[in-house]
């Protein structure tokens, strides 16, 4: 699927299902549980990766640029779709990597690398500068002129797209839901559903990192940024914490690969180990809670990753 304007991608997003996900634990708590599958959008630019690379790649071929330059880890689901997506647009791509080059590439670099695009690694000490006006100039001396997209597709490019997913979302269900809930690493893709549903509707993001650091207020830049013509708003997201498991890209603590083994072979929704397994968690805790009515509706985002379960020992 090659998909090349906007509106082809809004209605890609308008075609991904909902499908019922009942537990035991839900069904006791009297709570109905839909998971929007955005990990079936496409085989390989699956979940949000694509929403958020999506504007980026159209920005920089409008802006005449033959390649793109990115970042992340040896696992990272974002260098796989870019990679991917460079492949299928027939555009240079270059990876810069946390970490010396193993002996041996993870699954994820060696599918990004037979996709054609070009591996970096860089110390820790220099992939912490990838922020760093100077050493950008340096990498785009070094590589060639690159459009630059921040790791994850953090920007508010990549927010934009994210908000097609929901307004989609509103479409299908016609606001028939209490909640909807996503996984955050970034907070991008958080932002851009809250701008894209209904603005009455609570959007709840489960971050899966340890430390929230900047990251509420950098949601809330980026959310005031997609409203910002508005005449009036009101944020409708909340950030939760404690679902990390961990941390970002841990190994799952017993209890929580527990949870991942029952609610695949509850629901028979395959998941990903680093996040929509978190929120997924999250939201079956908070529920045990009595964190919602019963009778609640909630949506959650599958935000897809799932090339990331060859990295771990899955259910």
């Amino acid at each position: 699927m090659v998909i090349e304007t906007a509106q082809q991608l809004a209605d890609a997003a308008l075609a991904v299902p909902l499908q019922r996900a009942t537990t035991a634990m839900l069904a006791k708590q009297g709570i109905e549980l839909w998971v929007r599958r955005d990990d079936l959008l496409d085989s390989q630019l699956s979940g949000n990766k694509f929403y958020k690379l999506f504007f980026n790649l159209q920005m920089a071929r409008s802006q005449g640029f033959s390649q793109v330059l990115s970042f992340g880890g040896a696992y990272s689901n974002h260098l796989h779709a870019l990679a991917a997506a460079a492949h299928r647009y027939r555009i240079n791509a270059i990876g810069v990597i946390r970490g010396e080059r193993p002996a041996l590439l993870s699954a994820t670099l060696m599918d990004a690398e037979a996709w054609g695009m070009k591996l970096v690694f860089v110390s820790r000490a220099e992939y912490d500068r990838k922020t760093e006006a100077d050493w950008l100039t340096d990498m785009q001396a070094c590589y060639g002129p690159s459009y630059l997209i921040p790791e994850g597709g953090s920007n508010l490019a990549g927010a934009r797209g994210v908000q097609l997913l929901g307004h989609a979302l509103e479409q299908q269900t016609q606001g028939d839901y209490a909640a909807v809930c996503i996984p955050v690493g970034t907070g991008t893709s958080l932002a851009g559903l809250a701008a894209g549903v209904d603005r009455q509707k609570p959007v709840i993001g489960f971050s899966v990192l340890k430390g929230a650091g900047d990251l509420g207020a950098n949601i809330a830049t980026c959310y005031r940024e997609l409203v910002s013509a508005e005449s009036y708003f009101a944020d409708n997201w909340r950030l939760i914490s404690g679902f990390h498991g961990g941390g970002y890209a841990k190994k799952p603590s017993a209890s929580l690969f527990e949870f991942w083994r029952g609610f695949e072979r509850s629901t028979g929704i395959p998941l990903d180990p680093v996040y929509t397994i978190k929120m997924l968690w999250g939201i079956s805790s908070l529920a045990q809670q009595g964190y919602w009515p019963r009778g609640s509706r909630l949506i959650a985002i599958h935000t897809g990753g799932l090339q990331g379960r060859r990295g771990f020992n899955c259910p």
